[in-house]
């Protein structure tokens, strides 16, 4: 008996395989069952199954684009163990989300040729009108899984690059994405410890090599000062931190979340110690756990969370808010705090440094951030947009 995915295709395709042989069609049906029972589809819906087939009919039908037009190529292992062949040259990069987006635009934003999530009004300012109107891919791991196949085959990649942390099962998602869009797809892993290596690596591929070693020198001088202040920070008086997410701040990122992992990078505590934690952060909690908790400190990553911790009497009761001590993180173009966990978490390391343990850490966060943004947004960012950014934290 045929399987059902099988069934549905060979029933529903007609349209789309009028002028292709038989053994073609046979072919992509049963691709057409890989896709749709693999993880990285990350849906139920039918139809889009069937619109991706479409997608990678027309692809495979189309002459000389995308990887297979791409010429000399080379063997290169990825940090999930994977000897991929790669386009020699590469010219055009998709990004597997927001995180990879971010980093390979601060690497070479020409080379992108779209983005995982488009820009909104406010973060456009940020970055040169040339790239706002680049197609959307949408991003395959995550809170807001909407990989965009369809549009990611048109665009027609030399490569796609996934960044950030290992997932469990990482090395079959990228060479199940690689096997159903023949394009090469590779992972990168870029936490705080990798990232310095990360960017040298993606230079060695991309071409971008003296860029790359700027961009790794920032991180390595980053992570140093800061695991150095740390050991300092961490013989006073402990810092208890609530970070808050949502519209009410009664969402959080864990102790241990890469969402979250700026507190303890600085000799902070994260007071959110929960049983259980999703990948994605952002986990419901309780008022009353959030009063139990009772941090010292209250940090918030959305001004409606940052408002309703003003104004909202249940939070009175917590002694960051008696305190005053709550503030906002700076969100202009991404939160410096971690969302997505990219490189703008290292302006967060000083800034939350800073903030917390200002005898120790004694940064300068007007030209720090001024720094942050000329290397890795490539924007020059005034003193008047610094203070803007931090006014509710810094310069609260």
């Amino acid at each position: 008996m045929r399987e059902p995915a099988l069934e549905y295709f060979l029933e529903s395709s007609p349209h789309i395989s009028g002028e292709i042989c038989p053994q073609l069609k046979r072919g992509l049906a049963e691709g057409f069952v890989l896709v749709y029972n693999t993880r990285m589809m990350y849906t139920k819906n039918k139809k889009y199954a069937l619109l991706l087939v479409a997608a990678i009919l027309a692809f495979s039908c189309s002459a000389k684009k995308g990887a297979a037009g791409a010429g000399e190529t080379i063997s290169w292992t990825d940090s999930a163990g994977r000897t991929v062949v790669i386009p020699k040259n590469i010219q055009r990069i998709a990004p597997s989300g927001p995180l990879a987006q971010i980093v390979l635009y601060s690497l070479c934003p020409d080379k992108v040729i779209g983005w995982s999530s488009s820009f909104s009004d406010s973060q456009k300012k940020y970055f040169d009108e040339k790239h706002w109107s680049k197609p959307t891919f949408g991003q395959f791991y995550g809170r807001n899984v909407n990989l965009n196949m369809e549009a990611l085959i048109a665009a027609a990649p030399d490569i796609i690059i996934d960044i950030g942390e290992p997932k469990r099962n990482i090395k079959d998602d990228m060479d199940g994405l690689q096997a159903q869009l023949g394009i090469p797809v590779i992972f990168v892993e870029a936490v705080f410890e990798t990232m310095s290596g990360a960017y040298l690596a993606l230079g060695e591929i991309l071409d971008e090599g003296n860029r790359a070693q700027l961009l790794s020198a920032y991180v390595e001088e980053t992570l140093t000062e800061a695991a150095a202040k740390k050991v300092l920070a961490q013989q006073g008086a402990p810092a208890r931190v609530y970070f808050g997410s949502g519209k009410t701040g009664q969402e959080t990122n864990g102790r241990g979340s890469i969402h979250a992992d700026v507190i303890e990078y600085i000799g902070a505590e994260n007071v959110a110690e929960l049983q259980k934690r999703s990948n994605a952060g952002m986990d419901p909690v309780s008022m009353e756990q959030i009063i139990l908790w009772n941090p010292d400190i209250a940090l918030f990553d959305s001004k409606g969370a940052y408002e309703s911790a003003a104004g909202d009497p249940a939070w009175q009761s917590v002694s960051a808010i008696q305190r005053g001590a709550y503030y906002l993180a700076p969100l202009e173009p991404y939160s410096w705090m971690g969302r997505p966990p990219s490189v703008n978490r290292l302006i967060g390391i000083k800034w939350l440094g800073n903030l917390l343990f200002p005898a120790v850490f004694q940064d300068d966060m007007i030209a720090e951030a001024k720094r942050f943004y000329s290397l890795f947004y490539h924007y020059r960012l005034s003193d008047d947009e610094a203070r803007t950014l931090m006014a509710e934290s810094t310069f609260k």
